[in-house]
């Protein structure tokens, strides 16, 4: 018996007419939602309402990600021990990871957004003229539609173990295998946040595992 559900093109039929299929997701309190991909056109992103406001980001040092956009482009951003935290939410510490819906379905896509003295700044990966990957944060707003299978914006984020909510690792979109990472540098108390190429998938490197909480 033929049940009426085709694959193709997302739609089922009922009683010879299409009938609109949508992707389902879940959110993080576990409400199953479903997705209008209406308008998205084929290879990119399209934010969705999704995002985790004010979030701060610890490396495995229990170091915070804090931002300086008045420092060198190299220097701009960088995990330190803060003992006493900000709560102002313009601090450079506090982010907004927004979440982008992808016409691929892939690892989930987000784009992280920080403000400091009433401006907002972009997290974005760029590559410099000598193929060198750099982290840069831009003033700049989010569009709401990246076109391509590519963006300085957006980063996948990756769970840093199977089953770990805790913990992530972001990729760069705009370069295969580069992720998120600090650096120890000598002679200074901060960890600078860079851009680091991971050649094996089974490469466990802890200086790419942050975890976001708001407090």
């Amino acid at each position: 018996m033929d049940s009426g559900v085709g694959a193709a093109g997302g739609r089922a039929k009922n009683n010879g007419g299409p009938v609109r299929m949508f992707p389902v997701f879940l959110e993080d309190d576990g409400i199953l939602c479903f997705r209008d991909d209406d308008g998205l056109e084929s290879d990119s992103w399209r934010r969705s309402r999704r995002c985790l406001e004010l979030q701060i980001f610890r490396n495995v040092e229990n170091y915070i990600l804090i931002v300086k956009p008045e420092s060198p482009g190299n220097q701009m951003a960088g995990f330190e021990d803060i003992a006493q935290l900000d709560r102002n939410d313009e601090s450079g510490i506090r982010f907004n990871i927004h979440v982008y819906d992808d016409t691929e379905p892939r690892v989930q896509s987000v784009a992280l957004t920080t403000r400091k003295n009433n401006q907002t700044y972009c997290l974005c990966a760029k590559k410099q003229a000598n193929g060198e990957m750099r982290v840069v944060f831009e003033e700049r707003n989010l569009p709401e539609r990246i076109p391509g299978k590519a963006s300085d914006l957006i980063f996948f984020q990756h769970p840093f173990s199977k089953g770990d909510n805790n913990y992530f690792k972001y990729e760069s979109t705009l370069e295969k295998d580069y992720f998120l990472a600090f650096e120890k540098r000598e002679g200074s108390h901060m960890r600078r946040l860079i851009m680091k190429k991971i050649l094996t998938k089974d490469e466990v490197d802890e200086t790419t595992k942050f975890s976001p909480s708001s407090y």
